[in-house]
């Protein structure tokens, strides 16, 4: 996923990233909307989804998702697993496939590690190749992490490569966590990066600024929700926002 996928991916990997702690399952159900500047149909997409907890940072989730995007209609399917290696080490690999794939990658497939260097100190990197009907593109994450207090910060790094060239952007997450399990971030992005457009994948220079967040009702009712505004290149500017509800067993 490229940082410019959408609203919907953003707020997903926030509700992922803070699964309900001491739950088995949850269930999610999430919608976005993004309205594009140069007259292309609005982005729509809606994602149901399945998260399995069998031990601390033992995580099994699946969804599928119904993408709409300029216009052409897409259904997905992903998976990921999350494992501990070790106290500090924690591995997560993902794939997602797409049978119509208009838009979206036919398939993708990404694995990632998490390490505890030191204490609220995080080394984070990952690789991610997906595959396109017109090409193929391979990209990676380099990122540090330190939690203050309520709050943590993280600076990373994202080199793309396609079409036989390599791509940079950079990445800056902050994020403020308010009660047990609240938070509330924000993501500013830029670089160059891959874009799926129909009929092709073009390298784009982006600029990226997105809120998102978490709260708990209860110990089993959470929203997670979410604003962006993307600028891809000389394409077209997206703003979007995003909603989505998760209970917790």
């Amino acid at each position: 996923m490229n940082r410019g996928a959408s609203t919907a991916a953003l707020v997903a990997l926030a509700a992922l990233a803070a699964p309900a702690a001491g739950a088995d399952t949850s269930l999610r159900l999430a919608g976005a909307t993004e309205h594009l500047s140069n007259g292309s149909p609005a982005w729509r997409e809606s994602t149901a989804g399945v998260q399995l907890g069998f031990a601390p940072r033992q995580l099994l989730d699946l969804s599928v998702a119904d993408v709409h995007r300029f216009g052409l209609h897409d259904s997905q399917f992903a998976a990921s697993a999350t494992l501990p290696l070790s106290a500090a080490l924690t591995a997560t690999v993902d794939a997602n496939a797409s049978p119509t794939h208009r838009v979206l990658a036919r398939r993708s497939l990404g694995a990632a590690l998490q390490y505890e260097f030191a204490p609220r100190w995080l080394l984070h990197g990952g690789a991610r190749a997906s595959s396109y009907d017109s090409a193929t593109v391979n990209g990676y994450q380099f990122a540090l992490e330190h939690y203050i207090g309520r709050y943590s910060v993280m600076l990373g790094w994202r080199p793309t490569r396609a079409f036989g060239a390599t791509a940079h952007g950079a990445e800056l997450r902050a994020n403020l966590y308010y009660g047990e399990r609240n938070s509330v971030g924000v993501i500013a992005a830029g670089g160059k990066e891959a874009a799926s457009v129909p009929g092709s994948v073009v390298l784009t220079d982006v600029r990226s600024l997105a809120l998102l967040g978490r709260h708990w009702f209860d110990p089993h009712w959470s929203l997670t929700w979410g604003a962006s505004y993307v600028r891809q290149g000389s394409l077209y500017t997206r703003k979007g926002m995003n909603a989505g509800l998760q209970y917790a067993f």
